[in-house]
């Protein structure tokens, strides 16, 4: 079936799909945290349908937030680590009632299932590593997933006491498409990377993402106590499952928190369009707005000036290929977007 191309008429038609498609990133649930009665709490952990939410001080009338199991009400409302929520008791046990509206919220999605991964996240921190090598897909797609969702992002680069050329490439990449990035050792200069971990993640909320073997866990033990952290993560969910492969919250300083989330190999987008991915690419976005139609997919349109892009070398060909893998294997579903 062909795409049925639309003619680009005027800015001002360019400009309202982007306007609509930024709206539907903001979209929320729940009441404002002013609204609304019961006891105010951020939730820190999920296992399945049950959360762990720690209380605000002065609604547990302790020194510091006391941490409570609770449930949901009902399935149709949706919960994530990061929310801000209000709870109720009954017969001793919490129930989440509602959802505060989020700032944000990040997942990865797949043509099959959405799995959310935090919500009100200031920035996204991806770790990898100069050994084991490098695969910058997975960076390029934590990237994008976190422009559409309006959340900036940290490349950090660990052990780079090992020499590996390929990716100091790959961080100079990163760099070049807009992320903050670090260069760091924690195995040899823990102090120093403590302090440029501490730097670029105080007073904000980071979640930490990458594979498994980059060191992430080494990290985070250097910004939380690592027998704090131990504890959190040793803490038995829901049919005796360990929590380490859950994500979790953690307070860091007196306004920030990191985000400890399980490693994993794939970062899908099928909620991403064509449009989004494209708006979300920033050699894409440079040059899209002057495409023949407004709504090119950059296959095989003509007058397609992302495609003028890549013959021309200004838009490198492993980027680009990166992105037609994308459309093809996680979009059939057209970016269709679940629900917030």
């Amino acid at each position: 079936m062909h795409q049925r191309l639309h003619p680009r008429e005027s800015a001002d038609d360019c400009e309202a799909p982007l306007a609509a498609g930024a709206a539907s990133k903001r979209k929320v649930q729940g009441s404002d945290e002013a609204e609304g009665t019961g006891i105010l709490g951020r939730v820190v952990a999920r296992f399945g349908q049950r959360f762990t939410v720690a209380l605000d001080a002065v609604a547990s009338a302790a020194a510091e937030a006391a941490e409570v199991d609770a449930i949901a009400r009902g399935r149709r409302l949706q919960v994530v680590v990061g929310d801000r929520v209000r709870c109720s008791q009954e017969h001793g046990s919490h129930v989440i009632e509602s959802v505060v509206p989020r700032r944000n919220l990040l997942f990865r999605a797949d043509a099959n299932r959405t799995k959310p991964l935090a919500a009100n996240v200031d920035q996204i921190a991806i770790v990898f590593a100069a050994q084991p090598p490098p695969q910058p897909e997975f960076a390029w797609r934590a990237m994008l997933a976190a422009s559409a969702a309006e959340i900036s992002a940290v490349a950090i680069l660990n052990k780079t006491d090992l020499e590996s050329s390929a990716a100091l490439a790959a961080l100079d990449e990163l760099a070049r498409l807009g992320a903050r990035v670090l260069r760091l050792s924690a195995r040899t200069d823990p102090a120093g990377a403590a302090a440029q971990l501490a730097l670029v993640c105080r007073g904000r909320v980071t979640l930490f993402v990458g594979q498994s073997g980059m060191g992430k866990s080494t990290l985070l033990n250097l910004l939380i106590d690592a027998r704090l952290r131990t504890g959190a993560l040793s803490r038995r969910g829901t049919h005796g499952r360990q929590t380490t492969t859950v994500t979790r919250w953690f307070a860091y300083g007196s306004d920030g928190a990191v985000i400890d989330s399980p490693g994993f190999h794939e970062f899908g987008l099928s909620h991403l369009s064509a449009a989004d991915l494209a708006r979300s690419m920033p050699e894409f976005a440079a040059v899209s707005p002057s495409c023949r139609f407004t709504n090119c997919r950059h296959a095989e349109e003509p007058g397609c000036q992302v495609r003028a892009a890549v013959a021309r070398g200004d838009i490198g060909l492993a980027r680009y290929e990166f992105y037609r893998k994308v459309l093809a294997l996680d979009n059939n579903s057209g970016g269709a977007h679940p629900r917030r």
